[in-house]
């Protein structure tokens, strides 16, 4: 049994990273045979939507390219030709960028190369992406700058049109079984819902001690207060709880879901929450300023009244 069926209060998805995940598969191999041609671009965007482990790709790549094991965490490694730049909140500012356009000029000091990754690549504030443009167009020899994204839309499209994108395709059948490994768990499949199917959400989600979203809904629905339920979504991570939050509001807009609690929403309230669910969910990714809890508070009450056909 996995020692990932030990629950731990700290817990954090780097520490998959150096895992073989089985649907990173053909984008390593791709990179292999480009390095080996030598015709690997010198700016990568490795793409892949939220849960499906982009930052853990963009790990195996720069240990690739340094020469070194890739069963290390790569921005915990103290290395002269690797920089990890993380963003600081919701943001990463320009002076992140203005180290990484120092470190670019450099010679490399023990590995072949140099390599730079900017995880959270769509955090990049607009002053901090227009200092990446000039080094993403003409990257230095031998330096190799990795963006890695869960939301690649929101990257300016001069900053997308400079790197050669590598995408982390979305495996479901690959996913569940890898996790069936690792979580003994008798509600996998629900989980993989609320998580919109993503294996390293569900991972975390289980480590952070969560438990189903959905009774917590109903048990909302029908309060006669809904923001006294707040506490208790704040123990989730309020990003991920919206996205959770957003799929049953999805489903049952779309008529794929039914909820006793909610028979009387209309289908034009369900779709104008599921609009201000996308709202709050920006607000929290994008705004360092964001309030957590007026936000949940704010869909607490939302949610209640569409019960009450308000």
């Amino acid at each position: 049994m996995s020692a990932l069926r030990q629950k731990s209060d700290l817990w954090d998805q780097s520490q998959v990273w150096p895992e073989v995940l089985p649907w990173h598969q053909s984008v390593r191999q791709h990179v292999v045979e480009l390095l080996s041609r030598e015709q690997l671009p010198h700016a990568l965007l490795l793409a892949g939507a939220p849960g499906w482990g982009e930052c853990g790709l963009a790990n195996w790549i720069a240990l690739h390219l340094l020469e070194r094991s890739t069963d290390q965490v790569a921005r915990e490694l103290a290395h002269p030709d690797l920089l990890w730049i993380s963003p600081v909140g919701a943001v990463t500012k320009i002076d992140a960028v203005r180290e990484l356009n120092e470190f670019a000029v450099r010679t490399p000091l023990l590995a072949p190369r140099k390599v730079a990754v900017v995880e959270a690549a769509h955090t990049l504030n607009r002053n901090a992406a227009n200092a990446l443009l000039k080094t993403l167009e003409e990257p230095p020899e031998n330096t190799y700058i990795l963006l890695a994204s869960c939301h690649p839309g929101r990257l300016l499209a001069t900053i997308r049109s400079r790197c050669q994108r590598f995408n982390v395709h979305s495996q479901p059948g690959l996913a569940q079984a890898w996790l069936a490994e690792k979580l003994d768990v008798a509600d996998l499949r629900d989980r993989l819902f609320e998580h919109g199917d993503a294996p390293l959400s569900v991972l975390q989600g289980y480590h952070d001690g969560e438990t189903s979203l959905s009774s917590l809904l109903g048990e909302i629905a029908r309060a006669a207060s809904p923001v006294s339920y707040v506490q208790r979504l704040l123990e989730m991570d309020p990003v991920i709880l919206t996205g959770r939050w957003f799929r049953y509001a999805q489903a049952l807009s779309a008529g794929s879901l039914k909820m006793q609690e909610l028979e009387s929403a209309t289908p034009k309230k369900l779709i104008e929450f599921v609009d201000e669910l996308l709202w709050v969910r920006r607000q929290l990714e994008t705004t360092n300023s964001a309030n957590p809890r007026l936000l949940l508070e704010r869909l607490s009450v939302q949610w209640q009244a569409l019960g009450t056909n308000r």
